[in-house]
This record gives structure tokens, sequence and C-alpha cells, in this order.
């Protein structure tokens, strides 16, 4: 363009990658703004992340007390009070800066606020304003996928953004989905006493994992919470009346119904792709923005990184995509992206954590390995605090190097840390197995998960 552009660097979306990006680009000098079109600091801070650890801590407390009679406490008369459930997850969002600007403005970002569209590839439009920048970061997220659900524009349904906000528990309610995200729903609500249903279109839940934690994940919901779990269940249909909502669906080739209070849709999300890509000369399919292995697109001087690329969602991958296709854009580092040791975490009791590959995914890819699974009550820790529902499974390639790792247990997100060590290393399975792990912790099963393998 032949005038001078407004600034270096504009990012688009103020989420996990976003923020990460805006406020490197700044910190190494570069004349950067940020644009975002709902609540500053994206949707893991807002409405995911930070809210759910908050609202699944408290439910996993609750429930745990409620349990607590068999190691002798009192706790038949414990009640919770649901308007202060809320106002801790708006407190622990406000903490952690959701809906602030202020991080940025300190760090001499410039600020806007509304929808973002291409007008070419050097300027965008926002609200009838435009301004134009040398070079762009798209961290658009994603956005709600109902799948082509018939009568869901004519029922008030709730998404995973919003389901946590119920100002009233509902009796009967519906999560569609039964992904990470609805399994954590279902437990949250039925922690508190909700009568909750799950539907899943696959033949079990968590369909991402390998079956072994389908089936202690389904067991727990099932026989600790009363979760009534539908799977091969495939909705079509939702209607409403003046006293509840009914859900259509198709199992195993029958038509079903039922009426609930309430229902969240929880199904997978698809990337925030509209925002005039077209005229920006970026190339994207409906799974995602397509960027090289230095995260930048089709235009040179353009780059993308969250939730948007499709594929795995995290915050942390998503913060690192941001930071790196930084560095690459700002700096001309030609970094290349590497997602060894990158975990994914379902926030369930007990959690599950997830490194490298899994069986599944070494079918996919004609991955031999060995592998070995030890169950939590093979460990002392499980003895100790009474909780037997959950393992640890180590894959290693023909070398015995670690390739992957499932975690099924409480503290799940921490004990999978140096598993995930290991893959990221490429550590052999012997050395996992020779480190010294404290005896009465949960890490204990994976060291004998590694001894099986040594």
């Amino acid at each position: 363009m032949g005038r001078k552009l407004d600034y270096e660097y504009v990012v688009i979306g103020s989420g996990a990658s976003g923020s990460a990006a805006a406020l490197m680009a700044a910190n190494l000098g570069a004349r950067t703004a940020i644009v975002e079109a709902d609540s500053w600091g994206g949707t893991t801070l807002n409405y995911r992340d930070i809210p759910y650890a908050a609202a699944l801590g408290f439910a996993q407390r609750y429930a745990e007390a409620i349990a607590g009679s068999r190691f002798g406490m009192s706790s038949t008369t414990l009640r919770y009070n649901y308007p202060t459930v809320l106002n801790w997850q708006a407190t622990a969002v406000r903490r952690a800066g959701g809906g602030s600007r202020r991080i940025f403005e300190s760090a001499g970002i410039d600020c806007y606020r509304g929808f973002a569209q291409f007008v070419n590839p050097y300027e965008i439009e926002i609200d009838n304003l435009r301004i134009s920048s040398e070079k762009f970061l798209l961290a658009t997220g994603t956005t709600l996928s109902v799948g082509g659900i018939a009568g869901i524009d004519r029922v008030n349904c709730w998404s995973p953004d919003t389901a946590l906000r119920m100002a009233k528990l509902p009796k009967v309610l519906l999560i569609v989905g039964g992904g990470s995200t609805g399994c954590e729903l279902a437990e949250y609500f039925a922690a508190l006493g909700v009568n909750v249903i799950l539907l899943e279109a696959e033949n079990r839940i968590l369909s991402r994992e390998d079956a072994e934690v389908s089936t202690v994940i389904e067991r727990h919901l099932r026989d600790r919470f009363g979760v009534n779990i539908l799977t091969s269940a495939r909705v079509f249909e939702l209607r409403q009346d003046e006293h509840s909502e009914q859900v259509i669906f198709v199992q195993n080739g029958q038509k079903k119904a039922v009426r609930v209070e309430s229902i969240i849709i929880a199904t997978a999300p698809e990337p925030a792709l509209d925002f005039g890509l077209e005229n920006a000369g970026v190339k994207y399919s409906p799974t995602g923005i397509e960027v090289d292995q230095n995260l930048r697109t089709s235009n040179h001087h353009i780059w993308a990184a969250g939730d948007v690329l499709g594929g795995e969602s995290s915050a942390e991958r998503s913060t690192y995509e941001g930071k790196l296709a930084t560095m690459n854009a700002i700096q001309k580092s030609n970094t290349v992206v590497n997602y060894t040791g990158f975990t994914r975490l379902t926030n369930t009791l007990p959690k599950v954590a997830k490194v490298g590959l899994n069986e599944q995914d070494c079918e996919k890819i004609g991955q031999k390995y060995r592998s070995t699974i030890v169950p939590l009550d093979e460990i002392s820790a499980s003895n100790t605090n009474d909780f037997r529902a959950g393992f640890v499974k180590i894959l290693v390639d023909l070398k015995s190097q670690v390739i992957g790792a499932t975690v099924v247990s409480p503290d799940a997100d921490l004990v999978v840390q140096e598993l995930a060590l290991s893959v990221r290393c490429g550590l052999k399975v012997s050395e996992l197995a020779g480190t010294p792990h404290v005896a009465m912790s949960w890490s204990e099963a994976v060291r004998v998960a590694a001894r099986q393998l040594a």
C-alpha cells in the first residue's frame, strides 16, 4: 500500500493465543493493536478454562465431602448455596483478568471492540472504522456447531460458554455431546443434584480416548452420580412448549423422545472463519485456516494460531502457537511448531490426561508399539484414599522410547507431567522406571507401568 500503515501488527481475537501474541509483539517493540468481538480475554478466560476449573473444583469437593462418611466425616446435613457458587465462578474470572482490557492498555497496545472484517489484505473494518497493518495474527477461536439439528433456533438451549451461568438449576437436564466438555458438565450438574441425561452420537463417550478410558468415566458418571448415558444416539430435532423442551433422537435405528427442562449443546465446536478471509487471500476449509509449519497462512504477511486452526485444543497449546507465530512475524525467526509433549485433559474426577500417542493414534498411523496398563488399585495411594477407578497406561516404540501415555486418576494433570517430559525429550522407558517416585503418591503407578515395559 502507498500510505503509511497504522500498525506493524494487529491481532484479531484476545483469547489465549491472541493475548500472548499481542503482549509479546508489544514487548518486542512493535506498534500493536488487538481486536475483540466479545469479552476481553476471550473464551478460555471468561467462559471455559477459568470458570470450569472453579465450578468443577467446587462440585468435586462437595461430592467428596458428602462421600466422606467412609472416612469418619459427618456430612449428612451438608448443603450448598447456588448463588454463592455462581459468585465464586465470577470471582475466579475477575481475578484472572476476565473482561478487562487493562493488561493490554498498560502494555501500550491499542484495543478495538467489535467484529473485524478484512477489506483487503492490509486493512480490516471494525464497525465502520478502518485500520491497516503490516502484519496480522488471526486468533478468532471457535463457534458453536449445532450439526444441523432441526428446531434449534426455536428452543432455548444453553452452550458450553453459557451453561455455568444458569440462574436456576433445572430438575432434568439433557446434554448433547459426550466429549470432554459434555462429561465435565454432566459431572458438575449431577454433583449438584440435577437429573442429567447425556447423549452421544458415537458408541461410547470420550471416543477420542482409548476404550478403557470410556469404560472408567462412564461407570463413574453412572454409578456415582446417576447420569443416564445414551450412546449411539443422534439428535435430529428439538421442540419446546410452555412446560418443557422435547429432544427427538435416533438410537440404534429407533426414534425416541425425552422431555427435559433444559438442554446444553456440547458438540464439537467449529473454527470461527466469518471475517472476510477471501478479501485477505487467506486459504481455509471448514476444519480451519490453513497454515505452514511456521503458522503462516497462504498470505505471507498473515499468521494464525489457536482454535481457529482446528484440531487439538488447549489453552497451553494456543498460547504456544500465539507466541511462536509472533516470533516468526516480528523477529522473522522461522521457528517450526513442535507439538510433541502437549497434553489434553478431561477435568472430571478421576481426571483424564493424555500425552503423545494412544493406541487409537498408533493404529491410524501404523506405529508399532508396546503398551502396559496399571490399574490404580495396584498402588498404595488407591488404598489410603479409597479410590480405585483409574489407571496409568504407557506406550513405547520398538526402541523402548516413550511415545505416549494416558492417566486416569485423581491429580492426573500433575501425574502426566513426567510422562509429558518423557515424550517431549524422547526418554527411554528404563529412565522413567529408574526415576525415584514418592511411594504413597498417584505417580507410583507411572513407576510400576514403566518397570513392566523396561
